[in-house]
C-alpha cells in the first residue's frame, strides 16, 4: 500500500447501539460491520482521533528512578468540519445523535479512499454553527467523543 491524500475519505453515523460493544476485537468488529449506515456529506474534514495511554509513573526511594507503566486508554475526541447542509441525511443523524440523551453510544464508520476502515462508537459532544461571515461557507462543527478502541480494518 503506498500513501495518500484524505481525498475521497468518507465518513458515516449507524443507528444508536443497544448494548455496549462485545469485549472480543473480533466480534465487535463483527457487530460494527454489519450495521446500515448514513454517510455524512459535505465533510471538510476529520480531526485526529486514536488511542493515548496515560503514563502511571511510579518513584521508588530504593531505586531513586521513575517507572513508567500503561494505565487508562483514551481515543479522545474528534472534530468534524462540516459544509451546512440542513437536508443531508447523515447531518441530520449527527443531529439526532447529539439531542440524545441515552448512555448508548453511536457507531461511526470511516472509509479511506484505499478502502480502509476504521469503526468506533462515539457520541455527539457538540453541533456547533460556524464560519458565519459575509464570504465564508457556513459549516457545521462537530465533536465525537470516542468510547472505545478505533478498530481498524485493513483490506488486502
Amino acid at each position: 500500500m503506498s500513501i495518500n491524500t484524505g481525498a475521497g475519505t468518507r465518513i458515516y453515523i449507524g443507528p444508536r447501539l443497544t448494548a455496549d460493544l462485545p469485549k472480543d476485537h473480533a466480534a465487535a468488529i463483527t457487530l460494527l460491520a454489519a450495521l446500515v449506515y448514513v454517510e455524512v456529506g459535505e465533510v471538510e474534514s476529520i480531526g485526529d482521533y486514536g488511542d493515548t495511554i496515560n503514563d502511571v509513573s511510579f518513584a521508588g526511594l530504593a531505586e531513586g528512578r521513575a517507572r513508567h507503566l500503561k494505565g487508562l486508554a483514551d481515543a479522545g475526541s474528534v472534530e468534524l468540519a462540516i459544509g451546512f447542509d440542513a437536508g443531508d441525511a447523515g447531518q441530520l443523524k449527527l443531529v439526532e445523535a447529539f439531542l440524545d440523551r441515552s448512555r448508548f453510544d453511536y457507531p461511526i464508520k470511516v472509509v479511506y479512499v484505499d478502502g480502509e476502515t476504521d469503526y468506533m462508537a462515539a457520541k455527539v459532544m457538540s453541533n456547533k454553527k460556524t464560519g458565519i461571515s459575509v464570504e465564508g461557507v457556513l459549516k457545521r462543527t462537530v465533536t465525537l467523543g470516542i468510547n472505545s478502541e478505533v478498530y481498524e480494518v485493513v483490506t488486502p
